[in-house]
């Protein structure tokens, strides 16, 4: 992975200047923080675990949009196969900006491996790279509203297109 950025675990990858954040002492950096370990338990194969860092009553308006269920139920299904897919992800964090003390935006690349069936297409082993616009309402320390963008069309051409046309 690329030299200009930080290790959080084997899973993140930081920005130095999201580093830098993270390492203050401010309100920006307990909310990435807690944004942080939100991420983290959305790639923990426990699903289950989703539960103590959403709200009861959260909001996912990207996947109500995108037909599932409403709250967690819905985040835990998208999870579950997203999980299934891709269980190397790894998430390089490159950008990070806050909105008053609950909520934060984060540009973020995904890059994982396709290793079971997603959207219809079965497992092809190629490594993609995803963007997504993260933008989360935090309230304490768990996620109350999100609603992030990415392009899943772009996802289908990765798996899709065959590899001299990429």
């Amino acid at each position: 992975m690329s030299s200009s950025t930080n290790v959080v675990d084997n899973r993140f990858e930081l920005d130095p200047a999201v580093r830098a954040i993270l390492k203050s002492d401010t309100s920006e950096a307990k909310l990435l923080r807690h944004y942080l370990r939100y991420a983290a338990t959305l790639l923990s194969k426990d699903v289950s675990e989703i539960d103590h860092v959403v709200t009861p009553d959260a909001r996912f308006h990207d996947l109500e949009h995108a037909g599932y269920a409403q709250g967690p139920a819905g985040i835990k299904e998208f999870r579950r196969q997203v999980n299934a897919a891709f269980p190397d992800q790894r998430v390089l964090i490159h950008a990070v900006r806050f909105e008053g003390s609950d909520i934060i935006e984060v540009d973020l690349e995904a890059i994982a491996t396709h290793q079971a069936e997603l959207m219809g297409i079965a497992a092809t082993g190629r490594e993609i790279r995803f963007l997504v616009h993260a933008r989360d309402r935090f309230v304490g320390e768990r996620v109350a509203e999100r609603w992030d963008q990415a392009d899943p069309e772009d996802l289908r051409r990765q798996l899709t297109q065959p590899a001299d046309q990429k």
